[in-house]
């Protein structure tokens, strides 16, 4: 067995994303993972107080706002950002969600998806208790910006890719179950079709009927099922040189299972998870691409990306017939002028590293004819 990945002190911390997760789902999840390892109890602990008292808040938004999300219509077909993770999705967003037509998914609805509404008058208060930057990016973190509603799925029902981080131990199972839909049954997918729905309909139901913008790369291996939701739905999918991938990739997962995991793990086992996971992902991917109708999806290069935002921007709105880019561009360039001063990553490739990825993930390589950066 190899070495444990080193976690941070546990016990100084009071922050997860499953803060706002039901005590039911709570429960479900630590027997359906095996439960917690012993040095992650003050995690779970905190995780459980949390489930407790935000429980109030959870039977008033049911109560008072579950019927009005019930009976709301997603009129405007979503556009979902697909792509593999550390792949560009990120930024692509946030650029997209200054359009003032559309709305996202936040941090604050994806922490307390059960009861967002009802706690809004506390949203700036619990702000003050997150990270001032994210743990795999060093970018900002903005309660009210757009976020992953995967974070929010994780807190809503079983099948989450975010419980790959939170129960590493477990995390294969996890993933091919949550993300590729395998091993698991029909009544499974018809509940996790409906969290997602819901989920949806209550952030639409918020933003007055608005049409949403969605990030997940998770969502890169279900397109049949997004279709099956929506059926009109539009779809950019982003994609990035793999060897730069594979490494911002494992950075990523050690540093949010430092933030997350409630179960020790080793190196290799995420760094064999990080391999598999970006070949079942894009495999699924181009397998489920074709029932896309035609005008519904765009394939855009991350460093294409980079070098010309608004070029791009210009494409996506040609290609998937979304009107009002006039009235969203000086908004959306003011975002990418603001991120001039971002200090982007650096990645050290070694001959292994590029070994590695050209092994496994070659079939991706020739199709974009990407070479290993010098």
């Amino acid at each position: 067995m190899g070495e444990m990945v080193k976690m941070k002190d546990h016990t100084r911390d009071s922050r997860h994303s499953l803060f706002g997760t039901s005590i039911i789902n709570w429960i479900r999840l630590l027997i359906d993972h095996g439960g917690v390892d012993w040095a992650f109890l003050p995690r779970a602990l905190f995780i459980t107080f949390s489930t407790i008292v935000i429980l109030p808040a959870q039977l008033l938004f049911k109560l008072i706002y579950g019927p009005r999300i019930a009976k709301t219509r997603i009129v405007h077909p979503p556009i979902f950002i697909i792509g593999h993770w550390r792949g560009g999705t990120t930024f692509l967003h946030e650029l997209i969600s200054q359009d003032p037509q559309l709305t996202h998914i936040s941090l604050w609805h994806t922490l307390v998806p059960h009861s967002f509404l009802v706690l809004d008058d506390s949203r700036k208060l619990l702000a003050q208790f997150l990270p001032t930057t994210r743990p795999m990016d060093a970018m900002e973190v903005d309660i009210d910006g757009p976020y992953e509603e995967e974070a929010g799925l994780a807190a809503l029902g079983r099948l989450s890719f975010f419980h790959c981080f939170i129960f590493p131990r477990d995390a294969e199972r996890q993933y091919r179950q949550s993300v590729l839909f395998e091993g698991v049954n029909a009544k499974e997918i018809a509940s996790w079709k409906k969290n997602y729905l819901q989920f949806l309909k209550a952030v639409t139901f918020a933003s007055g009927g608005m049409q949403l913008i969605l990030k997940n790369p998770a969502n890169t291996a279900r397109v049949k099922t997004l279709l099956e939701l929506f059926p009109e739905a539009r779809f950019i999918y982003i994609y990035r040189n793999p060897y730069k991938v594979y490494v911002s990739t494992k950075r990523m997962r050690m540093r949010v299972l430092d933030q997350f995991a409630l179960q020790h793990t080793t190196a290799e086992e995420v760094e064999q998870h990080v391999i598999d996971d970006y070949v079942s992902l894009m495999k699924a991917y181009f397998e489920q691409k074709d029932q896309i109708p035609d005008g519904q999806l765009i394939e855009i290069c991350y460093e294409d990306l980079v070098a010309n935002p608004m070029n791009q921007i210009r494409q996506i709105y040609e290609k998937l017939g979304l009107p009002g880019l006039d009235a969203a561009e000086p908004a959306m360039q003011h975002h990418i002028d603001q991120q001039t001063d971002y200090k982007k990553n650096v990645y050290k490739l070694d001959e292994e590293i590029i070994r590695r990825v050209d092994e496994h993930w070659d079939f991706a390589i020739k199709r974009w004819g990407y070479k290993p950066p010098r």
